[in-house]
């Protein structure tokens, strides 16, 4: 069997490099219960790192409860989350793994999602993800 390993920290890299506005990168796989993260230079972290996985497990949770209707309605592509201080993106690399996405609130989630699929595609370990179109329209 040849499983595949994916450079979570340069997709983590490449992303931040999209946008001086965007603010963290984060991939969570749950199959070996590991964080890969970057975040954007000069920025102060929100959350500390047990914070930041606690996040990561609420949001995997939620994005499995999000596919129970999936067959009636799609697969769910991607989310985001308005806050006061950030806006989180929410999309998943793989059926183990979920990357979020924190912009400053300024920069909305939209603006960048459609290059973040594009690097997730390039960077995906699951030989069965097959990315979805994002029609903005």
């Amino acid at each position: 069997m040849i499983t595949s390993y994916v450079d979570y920290n340069s997709l983590n890299n490449e992303i931040i490099k999209l946008n001086s506005k965007i603010r963290y990168s984060g991939v969570y796989h749950t199959g070996n219960v590991q964080l890969y993260e970057k975040v954007q230079k000069g920025i102060t972290r929100l959350f500390n790192k047990e914070k930041t996985q606690d996040t990561f497990i609420h949001a995997y949770m939620r994005w499995k409860t999000r596919q129970h209707d999936s067959s009636i309605i799609g697969e769910p592509v991607y989310t985001t989350t308005k806050y006061d201080k950030i806006n989180r993106l929410t999309i998943p690399c793989s059926s183990k793994s979920l990357l979020m996405i924190s912009t400053e609130p300024e920069l909305e989630p939209h603006e960048i999602v459609d290059d973040v699929i594009k690097l997730i595609t390039k960077y995906s370990d699951d030989p069965n993800y097959t990315p979805k179109q994002v029609y903005l329209g």
